[in-house]
């Protein structure tokens, strides 16, 4: 297709937008105020491990994955952090491994039990009335300031990303604004990188983790305007109120 052609059909593609922008404009958002997060899928920033079922083409494992509407991110994607919070996690400690519930910590009774004799190592958690580990982690909200349209996604990494995460955790805190003042969580865009390494469990193996977080740029103001400042009241809150992810989501 050559140059004048493409330009005229974007300039059609774009009339055709805004006329419907006018004969719908009295009906912004009407039917959908009834389906609430009870009635959608809850959208997870995954990290897609070898053989999961993200790992749908070749180069999938080990890349940033939406679990609720299968959009690829590759390997390092772009947020803007909206929440975070710590909580206490429980997974079933059999496949597929999946979250069965999150927690206010020490808001639930729980199992202490020591390292073997001789071993070291923590206390581990398990909750009495299931058997299952509850572990404390971490759990974000964020933005994607290149897939805006994506929505607000949860991001609760694993032990095994801690590390990446209370770096990320320690700048985010120490940011400054331009005019010096501290910086809110929501100031700047991180970039979050991925990488396949060998299992602790089984070093024949490869896993998916989060391992270097490098800032990016202030948080524009129509980013914030138009998708960043509308969440922040719920993203805070949602957390812990939101269903439990469905797959493995790192």
């Amino acid at each position: 297709m050559n140059t004048t052609v493409a330009t005229a059909n974007a300039a059609a593609q774009d009339k055709d937008i805004a006329a419907a922008m006018d004969y719908m404009g009295e009906y912004v958002g009407a039917g959908t105020e009834s389906i609430t997060t009870n009635e959608m899928s809850t959208s997870y920033l995954s990290l897609v491990q070898p053989g999961s079922a993200g790992d749908v083409n070749e180069g999938d494992a080990g890349t940033w994955r939406n679990s609720a509407t299968g959009t690829n991110f590759g390997s390092s994607v772009r947020v803007v952090p909206l929440a975070f919070r710590t909580i206490w996690s429980e997974r079933q400690n059999v496949a597929p491994y999946a979250t069965v519930g999150r927690y206010e910590p020490n808001s639930i009774e729980v199992d202490l039990r020591n390292p073997p004799a001789g071993q070291r190592g923590y206390p581990r958690m398990f909750n009495p009335k299931t058997g299952y580990e509850i572990q404390e982690l971490y759990m974000y909200a964020v933005i994607l300031p290149d897939y805006p349209e994506e929505g607000v996604l949860y991001f609760n990494p694993t032990v095994g990303s801690m590390r990446a995460c209370k770096a990320w955790n320690t700048q985010v805190k120490a940011q400054r604004l331009p005019n010096g003042a501290p910086a809110p969580i929501f100031a700047f865009s991180w970039n979050l990188q991925a990488e396949l390494v060998p299992n602790p469990q089984n070093p024949k193996e490869m896993i998916a983790k989060f391992t270097k977080v490098s800032k990016d740029i202030l948080t524009g103001k129509d980013l914030f305007l138009d998708y960043v400042k509308p969440e922040l009241q719920n993203a805070q809150k949602s957390m812990l109120a939101i269903a439990a992810d469905d797959e493995v989501t790192e």
